[in-house]
């Protein structure tokens, strides 16, 4: 996820205030400003820090470093005894930081106590929430601190008419229409990328984190297709993992998308090919992708309204991104030099 159109987190410029003199339960003076700032120190003394790297990057889930837990965990056993709401969002971060780095560790103590301190905060409690879910930890630590401090459970699945779009990007989509290399009709294709509802869906609204989703969506809709170009991928291997089991895997921008389709996409079945190929398979029904190169951005090819390919527009696109649409030509998004200078074609059978 990039600022544009890839996704590998979020730009969240909320800013953190701090309690000069948060009291804890047994009336003594925490001054958590102070620990935090002395420790953060200390932690840089211990690890490569990168060019550049900020506490308030860091707060926001940039992960610069390899944050020891020592100290660390102190910090948010003191934070969780002031009961304070500023305190409550940095030991958070903070605990989102010691998991990020020991993914072995037990922290149910810790989060306990943040449940607790949470349970306080009542209507600020969403915000810290979608300030958390919007930063860029691994899909595990925001999954944990999820159901485990704020609460939140699965969906129950049964008797769902509809499919279930969660506004985490990392989390899969449950569709409700879906299809097979068995099973291929545009009237099917087109179900399913109807079911998505791009241009209205908070799941893939521009900038909504300061990012684009057009990876997710073409992550939902060749998922629910049966042929998934994937989220997740093994960094060495590029082979796909799939959620819930994702933690050390690497999530896959637009770019990279670009770059796994052509070096791994054989394997998986896609095939590049060119503009007026990608159109005669979506028109019967069959996955067809674009995908842009350094320009950042890719986009589903969905059947044509005449069944037909136009050599002046080009292929049909359904798209989430700066701009979101569930039927256009691309050369409403693009201009001519980039279409025929970065765009390629991918399909599945």
């Amino acid at each position: 996820m990039s600022s544009i159109e890839g996704i590998t987190g979020v730009n969240n410029t909320e800013q953190i205030e701090y309690n000069s003199q948060p009291k804890n339960d047994t009336g003594s003076s925490v001054d958590f400003s102070s620990v935090l700032v002395e420790a953060m120190k200390d932690e840089m003394t211990r690890a490569t820090v990168t060019a550049g790297a900020n506490t308030t990057g860091m707060m926001n889930g940039y992960m610069p470093m390899q944050m020891q837990s020592q100290g660390i965990e102190e910090m948010i056993l003191a934070a969780a005894s002031t009961g304070e709401v500023d305190d409550a969002q940095i030991a958070l971060f903070m605990l989102c930081m010691m998991m990020q780095n020991n993914q072995d560790g037990d922290f149910s103590m810790l989060m306990q106590m943040m449940a607790s301190m949470i349970t306080k905060m009542e209507d600020k409690s969403d915000t810290l929430r979608s300030s958390l879910m919007s930063s860029e930890y691994d899909p595990y630590v925001l999954d944990t601190i999820d159901w485990n401090v704020f609460g939140t459970n699965m969906p129950n699945l049964s008797g769902m008419g509809g499919p279930i779009l969660p506004l985490e990007f990392w989390r899969p989509v449950t569709p409700a229409i879906s299809s097979s290399e068995a099973n291929r009709s545009p009237l099917i294709y087109n179900a399913v990328i109807s079911q998505f509802r791009v241009e209205t869906a908070e799941r893939y609204r521009p900038y909504r984190d300061g990012n684009t989703y057009c990876n997710i969506y073409m992550w939902d809709v060749t998922r629910a297709m049966g042929a998934e170009i994937p989220h997740y991928v093994d960094p060495e291997t590029g082979e796909p993992r799939y959620y819930p089991d994702v933690k050390g895997s690497r999530s896959l921008t637009a770019v990279a998308i670009d770059n796994w389709l052509k070096t791994y996409g054989e394997e998986y079945g896609w095939h590049q090919v060119d503009a007026e190929t990608a159109q005669r398979y979506a028109n019967e029904g069959k996955p067809a992708v674009t995908t842009g190169g350094s320009i950042d951005h890719v986009q589903v090819v969905c059947p044509s309204k005449d069944g037909l390919y136009d050599p002046i527009r080009g292929v049909t696109v359904s798209q989430a991104g700066g701009t979101v649409t569930r039927y256009d030509y691309i050369s409403s998004i693009y201009s001519a030099n980039a279409i025929n200078n970065y765009v390629c074609y991918f399909v599945h059978d």
